[in-house]
């Protein structure tokens, strides 16, 4: 293999009725090969390097290739990694389908079996494949997934619809409807599992993050009581530039950014750059911002993000926490 690796990106699969039979026939060694499941198989290299969303994705593809019915629909942690959902420390070790029926099958070794009802409008078809819709897979996320897994879910969902990539501007009613059908579902099932945690969700989730790991902080601040800040602060720089910071607090005189690795692996980011390109060019614009705004600035990765407790540590060390605490300590 040569290149880039998606680690989101489905990795290529090679199903065949007797897999081990047709392996010397496809002229595949064998010992490059992780078996999914029989009949399944991956490049063990494209396997080890796939993020939870691509091994998701993968693992969906695995199943349908031999499922004899279309009833059901993938849902949950695999129907998100399905709408391009980023899954925040989710296991990939099953998918997940949905089904209404009246005789339940047992999980499999690859596959977790859920039994609710199911509407015909509940389900769209992703590559290929039945999937719960955009606002069910919220909803189903939101309830059974950690508390930082459904914040950044469904940020990245509000994102999905309501943020315009070229113009850098957010369609608030274009995601406030997003949130009003995720809300009506979580308020139609008071009794459901996780039902606390998804109405705190629902009020919290902000789709103007760009990548799970502000999402993710911006929940860590706000359980630390430090109030809330603008996001994609509008910093004009002059001759109609402008920089978008992630955190902002204007009176305060303080800017905050998350520095997520895509930045650094992606190809598209990095449009023909090198990492070193990337951080000369983002130096460049941090000298710029504080030029213009006079502010102190800080980032962080998820080197600084390994527990909750080295996070605050961080945040004692550039000053940010308790200075800026207001607001009382989140549930």
């Amino acid at each position: 293999m040569g290149g880039m690796v998606d680690r989101h990106a489905p990795a290529q699969l090679f199903t065949f009725p007797d897999a081990e039979t047709n392996l010397a026939l496809r002229g595949v060694d064998r010992e490059l090969l992780t078996q999914l499941r029989p009949g399944a198989l991956v490049l063990a290299s494209d396997w080890d390097a796939l993020f939870a969303e691509g091994r998701l994705r993968t693992r969906a593809r695995a199943v349908d290739a031999r499922r004899r019915t279309r009833v059901g629909a993938w849902s949950h942690a695999t129907a998100a990694a399905l709408h391009g959902l980023p899954l925040y420390r989710v296991s990939s070790n099953r998918a997940s389908m949905t089904s209404f029926g009246e005789h339940p099958r047992r999980n499999g070794s690859d596959v977790t079996w859920h039994f609710a009802p199911l509407a015909d409008d509940e389900v769209v078809e992703r590559e290929g494949m039945r999937v719960t819709s955009l606002d069910r897979t919220v909803y189903d996320v939101i309830r059974t997934e950690s508390l930082e897994a459904a914040v950044a879910c469904f940020d990245a969902a509000l994102r999905s619809v309501g943020w315009d990539e070229r113009e850098n501007e957010y369609d608030r009613d274009a995601a406030e409807d997003l949130r009003a059908r995720v809300r009506a579902r979580v308020f139609a099932n008071p009794g459901a599992r996780g039902i606390v945690q998804a109405r705190f969700v629902t009020r919290f989730a902000d789709g103007r993050a760009q990548l799970p790991g502000e999402s993710v902080s911006r929940l860590w601040m706000a359980q630390l009581g430090i109030r809330a800040p603008e996001l994609q602060y509008r910093v004009a720089l002059g001759r109609g530039r402008y920089a978008l910071l992630d955190f902002a607090w204007p009176d305060a005189g303080r800017w905050c950014e998350f520095d997520g690795e895509v930045k650094y692996n992606d190809g598209d980011l990095l449009r023909g750059r090198d990492r070193d390109g990337v951080l000369a060019a983002q130096d460049a614009r941090e000298r710029r911002i504080r030029a213009v705004t006079g502010w102190e600035s800080h980032r962080w990765g998820f080197d600084r993000m390994q527990t909750f407790d080295a996070f605050v540590e961080y945040l004692r060390e550039i000053r940010l926490y308790p200075n800026l605490r207001e607001a009382p300590r989140l549930g």
